[in-house]
């Protein structure tokens, strides 16, 4: 009887010591593999950008045009409502307080005062240059600032082997009116303003804007020079931006403008160009 306990005991015991030697041998492995270790993880809370150019008596209108526009960008929201954009054109008219200024902007929410004229405005072509749509010499004015880059940038062309000449440059305010009243009447209101600025909208009445020729070829067939994509490409080094680039309407309120320029002064313009932004938007940005 002894003898049959002690047998039970000893059968007892050493499957007690076998459970723990198995078990030593493969707990480790099991809980490693199959009980990962839990890992504390910091989520750093997502936050719009910060921008520069946000402001916050705006904050309304960005909430809303976002709303509007769940497709556009933060930046590109901030940007749009800052060009008054989520406006009508026209819908929104702001005095342009500072028409003097080199960086100043018109366009179809900045206006103009009527009164506007440059005072230190002088003549651009000269009798060697060929003139407007290819008919003689016609004279044309631009402020003074504007004069000597325009020179050098002529004379660049003259060594490539072609002429460039101002086409159309100042335009008083009475002026404007007379002009796009004449393309509202030959076709309508709507088609007018695709291509034509209103009286104290166009950056013409500045004199720091123009339209230009290059040899015979006509205001809308410049593009078609064999040297315009050369000539595009020189512009900012002078001073000068294409205002009204192609697919841009919708930002700037106007068709495509091959031939139309803007004087920014030389660091302005590369700074334009170089952010590959209309510069509607690149003012909205920084003013």
């Amino acid at each position: 009887m002894k003898k049959r306990h002690l047998k039970k005991r000893v059968i007892v015991l050493g499957v007690i010591i076998l459970a723990l030697i198995l078990g030593f041998i493969f707990y480790p492995r099991q809980s490693s593999s199959t009980t990962p270790k839990k890992q504390t993880v910091k989520v750093k809370k997502q936050t719009k950008k910060e921008l520069s150019y946000y402001k916050k008596e705006n904050a309304q209108r960005y909430q809303e045009y976002q709303k509007q526009h769940p497709e556009y960008s933060h930046e590109d929201v901030i940007t749009y409502v800052n060009m008054n954009l989520d406006y009508d054109f026209y819908g929104k008219i702001i005095r342009q307080d500072h028409p003097n200024d080199l960086d100043t902007i018109v366009n179809k929410y900045y206006q103009l005062d009527p009164s506007y004229a440059p005072d230190d405005l002088v003549e651009i072509n000269d009798q060697a240059t060929p003139g407007s749509y290819g008919y003689p010499y016609r004279s044309h004015l631009v402020r003074k600032c504007v004069y000597d880059d325009f020179q050098a940038l002529r004379k660049a062309c003259q060594e490539k082997g072609f002429e460039l000449y101002v086409a159309s440059g100042y335009r008083s305010t009475k002026w404007q009116d007379e002009i796009y009243n004449h393309m509202a009447n030959t076709y309508n209101q709507a088609k007018a303003d695709e291509t034509c600025s209103r009286p104290g909208h166009s950056e013409h009445t500045t004199g720091l804007s123009m339209d230009i020729g290059l040899d015979q070829y006509k205001l809308d067939d410049v593009i078609k020079h064999p040297q315009y994509q050369w000539f595009v490409s020189k512009l900012a080094d002078y001073g000068f931006i294409i205002r009204y680039p192609d697919q841009k309407d919708k930002l700037t309120g106007y068709l495509y403008e091959s031939w139309h320029l803007r004087y920014l002064g030389k660091d302005l313009a590369k700074k334009v160009t170089q952010s590959k932004l209309t510069y509607d938007e690149y003012y909205a940005r920084h003013h």
